[in-house]
């Protein structure tokens, strides 16, 4: 046991994680999405409480929802473009300033509207994230570090879901829900002033040394593509267009899914704020140890076979759907809480397999669009499905509702299974576009 720790240990050293690079961007990085969810994960937990204090009803609430989602994924697409040209270290910092500033104003909200203006404000700032983040990221380390560096930036989620619902929860019970969105506004801050001594990584130099680029033209930006073209060269890479296809049902899953377990667990075991909060925070370190566990077998078997993340994804959330509706029909809440584990432990591997996969098959000069157009996708399924399955919730109940996550689960698996087979061949053509761009 002692020696398999050690193993794990190593494994996870920051120098081992980077292979080499450096690890102040990956820190600042990982703790900036770390306080990103903590106003996130608290207003899911408070969510049955808001929605008492506003008079909704469930689909109202997940209504509100949805306008504030769309919302952000609206903005995430000019502020990518933006990425792709401009500084992303300052576009990542003013974002985490603006996120900190709306959740104060999550706090002070005394209309409906003004509480959809707050959300719709804390996430365009978080809007940031995806494309800044996963850009940088995939320019700050080699290919073959990003599944361990996707991962660990991954695990400020985990974090933050852990502290979120545990602070956010205990805060709303003592003090009322408004508190918690005021406390949370601190730790941005701090971490705002430690993103602006970030240095911005050269677009894409680590493909052009992999491709044969001599040192001296490999630290030569890539030139900017136009609108139009950067559209065209996405386009053109086919595991991007086969994500795209199944992003209507994968948004559905990872938007509604927090919210329908606070449903179920205020609906079918009459749990409040607090007991969720605490349950939330419970189960959320079994996405680490999950990481931890699985990544690194995972990132060598993508070494020889990198369509193996897409297929790995699309077992987990297939897999995942089914241990869902398991946990709305648990006879007791600690069969409840055991599903929640085991479904924690299996989704915090899904989106950094998903993201390195996109980093490898995307030009860097187009990467900040290509992480952020996927949301766009997302969109008919949250427009339409999450209202819907909202309004299954108020006819027939939280547990109805969940059922719905297994067929969208299984569409969603198939078609990213599917895109696999284009992954090695498309990661060819996009060397070629590296090797390509002129000193």
């Amino acid at each position: 046991m002692i020696k398999g720790f050690r193993r794990w240990r190593e494994e996870w050293r920051p120098s081992s994680v980077t292979l080499g690079g450096p690890t102040f961007p990956l820190l600042v990085l990982f703790g900036l999405n770390a306080v990103d969810e903590l106003d996130r994960a608290a207003f899911g937990v408070l969510l049955p409480d808001i929605r008492d204090h506003f008079g909704l009803t469930n689909s109202q609430a997940l209504a509100m929802v949805s306008v504030s989602v769309i919302a952000v994924l609206l903005i995430e697409i000019p502020l990518s473009f933006y990425a792709d040209r401009g500084r992303r270290v300052r576009i990542a910092a003013i974002g985490a300033a603006l996120w900190g500033i709306f959740s104060i104003g999550t706090g002070l909200a005394i209309t409906v509207a003004m509480l959809v203006l707050m959300r719709i404000g804390a996430g365009g700032g978080r809007a940031v994230v995806t494309p800044t983040h996963n850009s940088l990221l995939s320019d700050y380390y080699a290919p073959a570090a990003r599944v361990k560096v996707f991962s660990f930036h991954r695990q400020a989620n985990s974090v933050g879901l852990i502290l979120g619902p545990l602070i956010g929860g205990g805060l709303g019970t003592w003090l009322g829900w408004r508190a918690p969105f005021f406390v949370f506004a601190v730790p941005t801050f701090i971490f705002v002033v430690l993103a602006l001594r970030l240095e911005e990584p050269v677009r894409g130099m680590h493909e052009r040394l992999a491709a044969g680029v001599a040192a001296e033209h490999a630290s030569v930006a890539e030139p900017h593509e136009s609108v139009v073209s950067t559209i065209k060269v996405l386009y053109q890479v086919r595991t991007i267009r086969r994500i795209w296809m199944a992003m209507p049902f994968l948004a559905i899953a990872l938007v509604g899914i927090a919210f329908l377990l606070a449903l179920v667990y205020e609906e079918v075991f009459d749990l409040n704020a607090a007991e969720r909060g605490v349950i939330a925070a419970a189960v959320e370190p079994l996405q680490i140890v999950g990481i931890f566990v699985a990544i690194p077998i995972v990132s060598r078997i993508a070494l020889r076979d990198p369509g193996f993340l897409l297929r790995f994804v699309a077992l987990v959330g297939i897999f995942n759907g089914f241990v869902l509706v398991a946990l709305a029909y648990a006879p007791h809440v600690s069969i409840a809480i055991m599903c929640h584990m085991l479904l924690s432990g299996s989704i915090g591997t899904l989106a950094p397999a998903f993201f390195a996969t996109i980093s490898i098959v995307a030009p860097a000069r187009v990467r900040s669009v290509s992480f952020s157009a996927i949301s766009v996708f997302g969109i008919p399924g949250i427009a339409l499905l999450l209202p819907i399955i909202g309004a299954i919730a108020d006819e027939y109940g939280a547990q109805k509702a969940m059922i719905v996550m297994i067929p969208v689960m299984i569409i969603c698996g198939f078609i990213l299974a599917s895109a696999a087979k284009f992954v090695a061949e498309d990661i060819a053509t996009a060397n070629a576009h590296h090797a390509a761009v002129p000193a």
